[in-house]
């Protein structure tokens, strides 16, 4: 069709037409019969056959250039499109092209937009009622909680039952509080933990033992709970005449007092201002010895043990009156002026006088030695009679001494005289290391009041169960062989 139309516009140009002059002869054809004008080189596909044109000739490239004018101008020169490169085969999306082949015959029809929901309005009165309802709740709660708090500090409604509870040395806080609450005594150990560090009560509670009740509030316990408390349980303790350190502690402990482990170690270590204690040594857990007054007390359950230790002394203190020490100065003026009668300088007689310590030594050896009261006093001059005369009886031959040195009583072996001990009066000269018992007022009153007598000797007649004295080794010998042939 276009090779007609160049062929066509050729042979109308050769006719010397130009090509305004065509369309305007055009246009008068149209204007003068629009129904019947057809163009020279058009065809009508339905009714007519195709117009035959006059061949043209093929028009050269050079031949001619149409005449726009200005029309064109302003949009710059053509530039051919540069040809598609065609897609690599992994670059074809298939699915694609289904889509954009099927988009007029599958696609859904377009969706109606949605419409938004309105949210309902929550009527104000509502809202004033959960605001109500919650705050009530949480009203009631805490209202319910101080409730409860407040009846376990103040103890309402609690039972005037009466219970035994035990504080431990050592236990913390924490273990009083839950013991309390196992117990019954309180609901919340926590609670009373808080109370305890709000009003510095600590370290008030001490150890022991204590009889409380179960109406007790917070500040009822902590108060009944302390070393001078008087519901604190107490238990009474009697402790003989001529018990040893080691005796003492082992009773206490029986007795649910103390430990005989922490008595000997305060025993030991603790420092007790007592003018009789002057000069003896710490270290040994037998260091107060003579000085545990034997007596009853009455001590606190789980005690304190230097409180109960210093009850002992201090009973001790309060016995040994002025008197005893006017009595004690008096027995040493005797002391010395046998010395000076025998012979012995004024140094040897200044050491050989007896301190308080010396004198409660004498009397805890006639407290383990005595048959009975009525021989004390005896004993006590059998023993400074040996003191007075060292060079005649340098030993003191004393069977409770070497007892308390081996630390079992048995009956003695001749090897048992030979032991390598400050307390064995068989192979040590003078007085033993230190005191061998606690000696009573009987004991202390007989070494203060020794009787005047020439007794060098003594032993024991199992016939009366008392001691027969004697005033040499002749008739003391005579004395064993009839006890022994009886």
């Amino acid at each position: 069709m276009a090779d007609q139309f160049e062929n066509n516009t050729s042979d109308v140009l050769d006719d010397g037409f130009s090509v305004d002059d065509l369309i305007a002869d055009i246009k008068q054809q149209i204007d003068t019969n629009p129904d019947e004008t057809e163009l020279p080189y058009e065809e009508d596909p339905q009714t007519a056959e195709a117009t035959e044109l006059p061949a043209v000739e093929p028009m050269q490239e050079d031949d001619f250039t149409p005449d726009f004018g200005d029309a064109f101008k302003g949009y710059g020169e053509y530039e051919e499109p540069l040809p598609e490169e065609p897609l690599a085969p992994e670059d074809y999306d298939e699915d694609e092209y289904d889509d954009a082949e099927g988009d007029t015959e599958d696609a859904p029809p377009p969706e109606k937009p949605k419409q938004k929901r309105r949210k309902r309005i929550v009527p104000l009165f509502v809202k004033v009622i959960l605001y109500v309802v919650i705050v009530g709740l949480i009203a009631v709660g805490l209202g319910y909680g101080a409730w409860e708090c407040a009846q376990d500090v103040l103890a309402f409604g609690r039972s005037d039952e009466t219970l035994t509870v035990t504080v431990d040395s050592g236990d913390s806080l924490d273990d009083i509080s839950h013991m309390l609450k196992e117990q019954g005594v309180i609901k919340y150990p926590w609670l009373f933990k808080l109370y305890c560090k709000f009003t510095d009560s600590e370290t008030t509670i001490d150890p022991g033992t204590y009889v409380i009740s179960y109406n007790y509030d917070y500040h009822a316990l902590v108060n009944n709970m302390i070393a001078n408390s008087p519901n604190r349980t107490t238990v009474r303790v009697m402790i003989p005449e001529g018990m040893t350190c080691a005796q003492i502690f082992e009773l206490m402990e029986k007795n649910n007092v103390c430990s005989a482990e922490e008595l000997k170690r305060v025993a030991a270590e603790a420092e007790f201002d007592y003018w009789f204690l002057e000069g003896i040594p710490y270290g040994a857990d037998n260091r107060l010895e003579g000085f545990l007054f034997p007596d009853t007390y009455d001590f606190y359950e789980k005690d304190d043990p230097e409180r109960v230790l210093d009850k002992l002394l201090t009973n001790f203190d309060r016995k040994f009156s002025d008197e005893a020490m006017e009595q004690l100065d008096v027995l040493n003026g005797k002391i010395a002026e046998r010395l000076r009668n025998a012979g012995y300088d004024d140094d040897f007689v200044a050491s050989h006088l007896l301190s308080v310590h010396d004198l409660i030594n004498v009397a805890s050896m006639i407290e383990k030695e005595s048959a009975g009261v009525d021989e004390s006093s005896n004993i006590a001059s059998v023993i400074y009679n040996r003191l007075c005369s060292p060079a005649e009886y340098p030993y003191l031959n004393i069977d409770a001494t070497l007892i308390y040195a081996i630390g079992e009583n048995r009956p003695l072996t001749e090897a048992d005289k030979q032991i390598d001990s400050p307390y064995n009066t068989y192979t040590h000269t003078g007085l033993p290391a230190g005191p061998i018992s606690n000696p009573g007022l009987s004991s202390i009153t007989a070494a203060l009041y020794p009787n005047d007598t020439s007794y060098y000797y003594y032993a024991l007649d199992r016939a009366t169960g008392f001691h027969h004295f004697s005033k040499t080794y002749e008739e003391h010998n005579q004395f064993l062989g009839a006890q022994n042939n009886g």
